[in-house]
């Protein structure tokens, strides 16, 4: 006999668990420590400015970068700066899905080094986040891997549950912003949270909950 399928609770963290850009918040940390030079930061926010269509692909800022100094410092920022913006609501409302039996998944867009800490922090059963490549211990910037933003999302999602097992047609999605449609469509739970001005007006159309973290 087959397992029998699981229900996931499946959260994106930018803006929806956590009240800030992650990532971005990563990058002035790395300035602020002197990881990055002035310099360097402004050379990578001019390519950003030139090429926007690759401003969430481009992670050459972290050309060079030793992976073990790198992820360190990842932790330190997600303990000084992260956690402190972690929604009460939302842990809340993993504890309450967790209580439920449900899986908890992580899904972002954000850099997985950044994001280990939290899915250690909320016991998550998964976590989807960018990867970037590395090579003989220093990252080399060019990510690896399937890039975890809009129908992106979606594919991986999918991916993880035939893996594990889940029932996407009984799961729960949280995001906060148009782009994760694709995931939102694609679960009987769909939850718009802190949703942008695009989301709120689909969410109120499909009568989804509305939720404010």
């Amino acid at each position: 006999m087959s397992a029998p399928s699981r229900i996931a609770a499946i959260f994106d963290v930018d803006r929806t668990l956590v009240r800030t850009a992650t990532e971005r918040r990563f990058f002035w940390y790395l300035v602020q420590h002197r990881q990055l030079s002035w310099i360097q930061a402004l050379t990578f926010l001019l390519g950003l400015a030139r090429h926007p269509r690759e401003r969430f692909r481009d992670k050459s800022y972290l050309e060079g970068q030793p992976t073990a100094r790198l992820d360190a410092l990842a932790h330190r920022c997600y303990t000084e700066s992260i956690a402190p913006r972690l929604s009460p609501r939302g842990r809340s409302c993993i504890h309450r899905h967790r209580g439920a039996g449900h899986a908890i998944v992580l899904l972002t867009g954000s850099l997985n080094c950044l994001m280990q800490p939290l899915a250690k922090d909320l016991q998550a059963d998964g976590l989807l986040a960018t990867h970037v490549a590395a090579c003989d211990g220093v990252y080399t910037g060019r990510i690896t891997g399937l890039h975890p933003r809009g129908a992106g999302k979606l594919h991986l999602v999918r991916d993880l549950a035939r893996r594990q097992s889940f029932d996407l047609s009984r799961s729960y999605a949280y995001a906060d912003h148009v782009q994760d449609l694709p995931l939102l469509l694609a679960v009987g739970h769909p939850v718009a949270v802190n949703p942008s001005a695009g989301l709120k007006k689909m969410a109120r159309e499909r009568r989804w909950p509305v939720e404010y973290f």
